[in-house]
């Protein structure tokens, strides 16, 4: 071959450069074998290349019938200004006597009821005729309109929701419900960080400016969107450089508390401030009266609230007395566990069915702030009573209801520190978003 002839008119090499030539022949023979496949590509001889065609038939498929078969799932978000027409047609709706349905039957009025950001859904056949419409409402309702015979019919069910979790955080620089909106807590979730932690926090005169809270609570969401909120899970607050941090734990289904990280129960046997959203006008002391116009022992606690706020049972018991009461106006007194008893005044109404004999828990609503009886304005004339004399509630240590054993504690341990994660992941965010 060519490549073997240019390699034998070569000097044969030494023995000390016989190593170099190797290497150069190796290098090179790539670059020689492909320059002989070249010209074997170039000149060699061409073979003749002889093509049979070959025609048979093919059915086609039937696509059209197939597709005019599948149905087809459309949805919309709702924006604003939308209107059901608007929105029928977006989603390929051409159905007259679907859209005739839809205008005329009264079962059908909460396909009305649209709010931005939602979604509805359509499910049609390739020509627009209906097969299904679904929509869920701001009250957490699936209306959904299906074909039935020559007509249709509508369905109304609570929707599916998932269960998740949200995590807020924020720092008080005026009110705690200044910082709640601005941290976007809904205020059912803003109620609950006041009574887990109302035991320890005097939430009406101690909130300082710079205390901060960390919150993880269950949510409830249709499409992405949360239709309510649930149990807070995990709740951090810091009050004047103290930390403290509630976790919720059953010891077994449906029984349930806010434990401390060492497993001791936030709940004190009777609630700080019986009355939500309010502020002390009144302490225990004397002062003088503003309508008897003299000095008088008030042996109370008046809350100052808008007339309907909720009033709370400050513990478990029984209802007592239900009615009207003399200067106390509409009045309800509680028969608690021991020499413990307590009443509510100037009451402006009672709670359904609250009647005398009835046992009530911590925290049910007994009845609604008002101004009846002796009163200028609404509000809560509270009395804390030890074997029917009135005492300062403020100034009584009250105990605890319980603490988890050691058996207890060793299942509440993991989830605890797992709460505690997520509370301190938010405190970080927290404090560099403030940075």
């Amino acid at each position: 071959m060519y490549e073997k002839q240019i390699l034998s008119e070569k000097p044969a090499p030494s023995q000390g450069s016989a190593r170099a030539g190797w290497l150069a022949a190796a290098v090179a023979l790539p670059l020689l074998i492909t320059f002989g496949a070249y010209g074997v590509a170039e000149f060699g001889p061409r073979e003749a290349i002889h093509v049979t065609p070959v025609t048979t038939s093919l059915q086609a498929p039937e696509l059209v019938s197939r597709i005019a078969d599948t149905p087809f799932w459309r949805e919309e978000i709702i924006r604003s200004g939308d209107t059901l027409g608007a929105l029928v047609a977006r989603l390929g709706i051409d159905d007259d006597a679907a859209k005739d349905f839809i205008r005329t039957d009264p079962a059908a009025k909460p396909l009305y009821e649209l709010h931005p950001g939602r979604v509805i859904r359509a499910q049609t056949t390739v020509d627009g005729r209906l097969l299904q419409l679904s929509y869920v409402t701001a009250g957490g309702n699936e209306i959904t309109v299906r074909p039935l015979g020559a007509s249709f019919r509508v369905n109304q069910a609570p929707a599916e929701m998932a269960r998740g979790t949200s995590f807020k955080a924020g720092v008080i620089n005026s009110s705690l419900f200044a910082a709640t909106d601005r941290a976007e807590l809904p205020d059912e979730v803003t109620r609950q960080l006041i009574a887990i932690f109302e035991g320890e926090i005097d939430f009406h005169r101690r909130l300082q400016k710079g205390d901060r809270f960390g919150v993880v609570y269950e949510t409830y969401t249709i499409d992405g969107q949360i239709q309510k909120t649930g149990r807070i899970l995990a709740a951090e607050f810091v009050n004047a450089g103290r930390k403290l941090t509630a976790v919720w734990y059953e010891s077994r289904p449906g029984d349930g508390a806010y434990y401390s990280l060492r497993g001791e129960s936030l709940k004190k046997s009777f609630l700080q401030t019986p009355v939500e959203f309010s502020r002390v006008s009144s302490g225990f002391s004397m002062r003088f009266h503003p309508i008897l116009k003299e000095w008088r022992a008030h042996k109370g606690i008046d809350y100052a609230a808008p007339t309907g706020t909720r009033v709370r049972a400050a513990s478990d018991g029984t209802v007592t007395f239900v009615g009207r009461k003399g200067a106390y106006g509409n009045a309800i007194e509680i028969k608690h566990q021991g020499a413990y008893s307590t009443l509510y005044g100037h009451l402006n109404g009672f709670a359904s069915g609250l009647r005398a004999g009835q046992r009530v828990s911590q925290g049910d609503i007994i009845g609604f702030v008002g101004s009846t009886g002796r009163a200028t304005g609404p509000h809560l004339h509270y009395e804390f009573k030890i074997a029917g004399q009135q005492v300062d509630p403020s100034k009584l240590n009250l105990p605890k209801s319980r603490t988890l054993d050691v058996r207890e504690f060793a299942r509440f341990r993991p989830y605890s520190n797992q709460m505690q994660a997520q509370l301190a992941l938010l405190e970080r965010v927290e404090m560099a978003r403030a940075d």
